[in-house]
């Protein structure tokens, strides 16, 4: 005996469409407080001090300037956007708003870290050794390099240090393909040695 196959939908009408409406609203309800989570973890890491915090300078004007130069008059170098100063902007107001402690802040000599890092914090020390590695020769990148790392694993300050720098320098040092205005918030650990713990991306 043959049985026919029935056309009848496992659902009454009109069921599979609320069913798929709610399903997407469950997972943006959970992207939701996913995201607010890590935002709470990102600023509570940040309250407690003693961090070191990877910014990458904010967004360029792309069609202008050498990325590669160093110019003190800033003519020739790729320089902050108008979206770049603001975003800069943003991320200092957004600091401030939650307290967030800060031991020092060091900045790649670049025209566009150097930037940032006024716009931002207000003030900014240069570290030569945050300068885009793309830029030098191998050896002198590698040997920057390790004195990052060992600065970052052995900070020791009560508060956080601040470090403008660039997308190869910080993809370099914890593996995580970044953007303009990305944050990360690193724990030293000592002997070297640090855990990415939290990041943030600023549009």
């Amino acid at each position: 005996m043959s049985i026919k196959p029935t056309t009848r939908p496992l659902c009454p009408k009109g069921y599979g469409s609320v069913f798929s409406l709610f399903a997407l609203c469950l997972v943006f309800l959970t992207s939701l407080n996913n995201a607010q989570a890590e935002d709470e973890e990102f600023w509570a890491a940040l309250q407690q001090g003693g961090k070191v915090v990877l910014v990458q300078h904010a967004k360029l004007d792309e069609d202008v300037g050498d990325p590669f130069s160093l110019d003190p008059s800033c003519f020739i170098e790729r320089n902050l956007s108008d979206e770049g100063r603001t975003q800069a902007q943003v991320i200092g107001h957004t600091f401030r708003h939650y307290q967030v402690p800060i031991e020092a802040v060091y900045a790649s000599p670049h025209c566009r870290t150097k930037d940032t890092a006024q716009l931002a914090f207000g003030q900014y020390e240069i570290k030569p050794e945050l300068r885009l590695i793309r830029a030098l020769p191998e050896d002198q990148a590698n040997q920057n390099m390790a004195n990052i790392k060992r600065l970052i694993g052995n900070y020791m300050g009560a508060a956080n240090l601040i470090l403008v720098t660039h997308r190869p320098n910080i993809g370099e040092l914890i593996h995580q393909r970044v953007q303009p205005g990305y944050v990360a918030v690193i724990e030293p650990l000592g002997d070297g040695l640090f855990d990415l713990i939290a990041i943030k991306v600023f549009d």
